[in-house]
């Protein structure tokens, strides 16, 4: 990982894929062991895919907006009114996956959001991330890597993802 000063993480395709390598590991080691992943689109999305293959459990997919227009800060969230999936919902070993903590929110509303909507009882869900920032009110059940604020300046560094950077460039 390369940084630009205290602010920005910029992340490989390489150190992505390390990462999710770590993650699988964590959760392959744990006695958990999930019979259905649930990906929060977008930031979820490569992690929940290749953890569905990885943990041979189906994926579904749920859509969360809870930075509109692209702004940096959570305003109000936003669901999806259901999830997107090709095989029957699994109620039980739910694994919620997304990219990062920032505040925790996501996770955590998402999570409340399943256990309500689809009457999934809350001991059988858990929660993943590749990253998970230690400032946020949650921490997930399971992450490949912990970011800490500058311990000079306390800036909280943003991480910019390979798919970002491809994007960028396009």
């Amino acid at each position: 990982m390369m940084t630009d000063g205290p602010k920005k993480i910029y992340v490989s395709w390489n150190t992505y894929f390390d990462l999710l390598r770590t993650l699988v590991q964590a959760i392959q080691s744990s006695e958990f062991h999930p019979k259905q992943i649930v990906c929060i689109a977008r930031g979820g999305l490569i992690p929940g895919e290749i953890l569905s293959r990885a943990m041979h459990a189906p994926l579904a997919i749920i859509s969360v907006a809870s930075y509109p227009d692209q702004k940096t800060e959570q305003e109000k969230m936003m669901f999806s009114r259901d999830l997107t999936t090709a095989t029957p919902l699994r109620r039980r070993s739910v694994l919620v996956v997304d990219d990062l903590t920032e505040s925790g929110k996501t996770l955590q509303m998402t999570k409340e959001w399943l256990c309500w909507w689809y009457e999934i009882p809350k001991h059988e869900v858990k929660t993943a991330t590749l990253w998970h920032k230690t400032w946020s009110a949650l921490t997930p059940d399971f992450y490949a890597e912990t970011v800490t604020p500058d311990p000079d300046t306390g800036v909280r560094p943003w991480i910019e993802q390979p798919q970002e950077l491809f994007a960028n460039k396009l």
